[in-house]
């Protein structure tokens, strides 16, 4: 009885370390997922830039999903409603561009409904990891 106790015991722990292993090359598989998924978001900060926005800062951040925050900056000047319009047409729906941009245009939309003033300057943060977050500021962020 013994015997039989102690091999379940083994067996339930080479179960257990197996499953370990399997959850943690997994985990490994969804950061590296992730951080391929960032690279290739990366492959159109040139083309977000080419409209007229700058890139000012970034950090990486290391977590159980690893994630690029980027901040691009630019003048409220150079996104009048018709450029704006002309980017989303030129731009996939869906890309990275495109969710940048549309992102722009709600915040105006939703800006004017506030107070018809904008106060430089456009500051586009964009969040990095399996799905993209944007968030618009109009002036100077008091809101992190």
């Amino acid at each position: 009885m013994k015997d039989t106790i102690n091999e379940l015991f083994n067996a339930a722990r080479q179960t257990g370390t197996a499953i370990a292993e399997k959850a943690k090359a997994a985990g490994q598989a969804a950061v590296d997922s992730t951080l391929q998924k960032i690279e290739n978001w990366l492959e159109e900060f040139p083309r977000i830039e080419s409209y007229g926005l700058r890139v000012t800062g970034s950090a990486f951040v290391m977590g159980i999903m690893p994630a690029l925050e980027v901040e691009f900056k630019g003048a409220h000047a150079d996104f009048p409603d018709e450029k704006i319009s002309a980017i989303l047409e030129e731009n996939a729906s869906g890309s990275l561009t495109w969710m940048v941009y549309h992102a722009v245009k709600n915040a105006y939309r939703l800006h004017r409904k506030i107070t018809p003033t904008f106060d430089d300057p456009l500051i586009v943060k964009i969040r990095l990891s399996l799905s993209p977050e944007i968030s618009v500021f109009v002036g100077q962020p008091n809101i992190r």
